[in-house]
């Protein structure tokens, strides 16, 4: 009897998270963010031991990437507790693809991302969930463009 009940909450409790995913819940709870538009420069483009080292990963993009960093200022001031300002001031930021790739250089070029081009910008804290924390999105900039990894293994379909 005992194992019938353990089983039965193990079912619903997978039926319940399935649903919370198919949704775009997250267990802890969906997200939100404040949103602060601004510009964010790009301040370096270095080629690294560490992106290029993700051409030879198992299931990487194929490609050597590029560590990007910039650099945030908001379009108007922002009223943040110390904690936050110095998480989002006064340091460089990396712009990685949506899954944490490196870009490479055909996607440098795509997006015209060159060192001291500006890009109009949104910086997304977390104000509820358990998200990541901060988030940047860049105007003309798709994160989740993959086009690179599918011609670095010879899809070359659009």
């Amino acid at each position: 009897m005992m194992m019938k009940k353990t089983m039965a909450l193990m079912i619903l409790l997978f039926l319940f998270e399935f649903s919370a995913l198919g949704q775009g819940l997250t267990l802890g709870g969906g997200c939100s963010y404040k949103d602060y538009p601004g510009a964010c420069e790009i301040v370096s483009i270095l080629k690294t031991e560490e992106s290029a080292h993700q051409a030879e990963l198992g299931g990487g993009p194929g490609y050597e990437g590029y560590e990007v960093s910039f650099v945030f200022s908001p379009d108007e001031p922002m009223n943040l507790t110390v904690n936050w300002d110095e998480l989002v001031f006064g340091r460089e930021h990396l712009l990685q693809l949506c899954n944490s790739w490196y870009p490479g250089p055909r996607f440098l070029e795509k997006y015209n991302i060159t060192e001291g081009a500006v890009f109009d910008c949104t910086l997304k804290l977390i104000a509820t969930g358990t998200c990541s924390p901060i988030v940047f999105e860049f105007d003309g900039i798709d994160q989740c463009d993959y086009f690179e990894s599918s011609e670095a293994e010879g899809d070359t379909s659009p």
